[in-house]
């Protein structure tokens, strides 16, 4: 009988930790107002011709925290989109860069793309995901 205990007592806990890695959509502010955090640390994207078209936040109980990102080339000509060029802004009012893409992802003029980013994890949620474009 004890073994049996312990063995449920084990599959609980697992099923309670496997929870918190579950992602869960962050709701949407449906107001468009713009945060005024200080911005001490001088913390911007790098200048680029890429813009968010849409996002989707998300986060997990134990604090990872996703976008899910459209990016929009709005140059005339391809570049390449690279970490730098995204950054969070974090409730707290911290602003981070997407954890780094293995290469740089190439966009042609006016192309669109889908992207889910990584921003690690943080106590804080994210508030909004932005470029130099955006700001």
């Amino acid at each position: 009988m004890k073994r049996i205990l312990l063995l449920i007592a084990a599959v609980f806990a697992t099923s309670l930790q496997a929870n918190t890695d579950v992602l869960s959509v962050d709701p949407v502010m449906l107001s468009g107002s713009a945060f005024s955090f200080e911005n001490d640390a001088k913390r911007y994207p790098k200048q680029s011709q890429f813009s968010i078209v849409h996002s989707v936040l998300m986060s997990s109980e134990s604090g990872r925290r996703l976008a899910v990102v459209t990016i929009e080339n709005k140059a005339s000509g391809s570049r390449i989109l690279q970490a730098d060029h995204i950054m969070a802004l974090f409730a707290d009012g911290r602003r981070v860069h997407p954890q780094s893409f293995d290469e740089g992802i190439k966009l042609d003029d006016g192309e669109k793309r889908s992207l889910t980013l990584s921003f690690g994890e943080n106590e804080y949620p994210i508030l909004a995901v932005y470029t130099s474009l955006d700001e």
